[in-house]
């Protein structure tokens, strides 16, 4: 029989990474590269063609997301 719990939510960015014992400067230095890499490959997937393959998104991610 099926359990009547809703299932557990995700977790929001914010607390995602609770957990890690890291200080805070460090923390938000981190955000800021995640928020950096976001950028970049939500750019770089809508430039690069549709019949680029993984290799080339990753190959193309890695030389641009350097800040």
């Amino acid at each position: 029989m099926p359990s009547s719990k809703p299932p557990p939510a995700a977790p929001t960015p914010d607390d995602a990474t609770a957990y890690l014992d890291m200080p805070p400067e460090r923390r938000a230095a981190a955000k800021a590269h995640a928020a950096l890499l976001s950028r970049t490959a939500d750019r770089i997937a809508r430039e690069l063609p549709m019949s680029t393959d993984v290799d080339d998104f990753r190959r193309v991610l890695a030389k641009e997301a350097k800040p």
